[in-house]
């Protein structure tokens, strides 16, 4: 499905449904022509690419998943992979859905295989705005990956509550049962930061000074998103060095666990020879044992042992093994 936005500094904002015209609003001047393509078929991806002259290595480009974010120059146009970040706290799952964008002086097309909220959100921005169309589709291309960085930190700050309860469940009796989400989370910081980090060089191509499809004011705004992107890719090395320690700490947790399982395990094993050291002695066939025919004798073994387990008890829980 295609929608087709032409933003014209005199007449406002208009929503065209013949793309036939395309090319005719590409070619007026003082005009911002967007393209939103969702899910758009191969003969709609060949009317795009004959109306707005995009290069066949672009639109086979936009055919091939990528799982990093990616610029690639063409005349008069870029070709931008980006991606749309959604976190599921109750899985503790990062989804991730790719955003292609192809860029020239005065006109955008996003396509995209899921629906997108951020863009409708930009689309409105810009209706309410016509004053945004004279720094042309920079300024539009602005807005749709400021927004997409923005959507990053609730994703951040999620994944910091997270993290939160993680670290305390670790010391907690349970602990054990920790071990699934910290790699649950491990991996979505990975695929967060595999995301996030090539996200520096795109910008870094938008905003250099050589290419002329954006003026002075946008690069200024686009550095400003370089900015963003660096402090998510400082959160996320940030957030992995935390769960680095929170798995330190629930590995020393489990070891100590350990420890005093097997304090116990000797203690009792401990007392129990000890026992059976008494027992073994007194079993022993020798016709001349003085306490054989003793008639008390069998209460005396028992007493004997009650007196030795007592002892060993004692002397554990003294030293804390208990």
């Amino acid at each position: 499905m295609l929608k087709l936005y032409v933003f014209d500094r005199t007449n406002g904002v208009s929503v065209e449904a013949d793309l036939s015209k395309i090319s005719d609003f590409v070619a007026a001047s003082g005009t911002v022509v967007w393209i939103d393509a969702l899910d758009p078929s191969a003969e709609e991806m060949s009317l795009l690419a004959c109306e707005f002259g995009l290069h066949p290595l672009a639109v086979e480009d936009y055919n091939t998943p990528h799982s990093r974010p990616k610029v690639d120059e063409f005349p008069g146009c870029y070709f931008i992979v980006v991606h749309v970040l959604g976190f599921d706290a109750q899985d503790e799952d990062l989804k991730t859905a790719e955003l292609s964008i192809f860029v020239g002086s005065n006109y955008i097309v996003t396509a995209h295989k899921n629906r997108v909220p951020l863009l409708d959100r930009t689309g409105k921005l810009w209706r309410n705005d016509p004053g945004l169309v004279a720094d042309g589709a920079g300024m539009l291309l602005y807005d749709i990956v400021d927004g997409l960085l923005d959507s990053y930190f609730p994703i951040l700050d999620q994944m910091e509550d997270q993290l939160d309860e993680l670290e305390d469940a670790i010391f907690q009796s349970n602990g054990v049962s920790s071990a699934e989400r910290i790699f649950k989370l491990k991996r979505s910081l990975l695929v967060f930061r595999r995301i996030t980090a090539p996200m520096r060089d795109v910008l870094n191509v938008l905003i250099r000074r050589d290419q002329p499809l954006f003026n002075e004011k946008v690069i200024t705004y686009l550095r400003d998103v370089y900015d963003h992107t660096l402090r998510v890719t400082d959160t996320v090395d940030t957030y992995r060095d935390i769960l680095s320690g929170a798995m330190d700490a629930y590995l020393s947790v489990v070891s100590n666990q350990l420890n005093l399982v097997m304090k116990k395990l000797t203690v009792v094993a401990t007392i129990l020879i000890s026992l059976q050291v008494i027992s073994g002695l007194y079993g022993m066939n020798f016709k001349y044992m003085p306490e054989l025919y003793w008639r008390y004798g069998y209460v005396y073994v028992l007493g004997l042992m009650a007196a030795v387990s007592a002892a060993l008890f004692y002397y554990f829980k003294r030293i804390k093994w208990l």
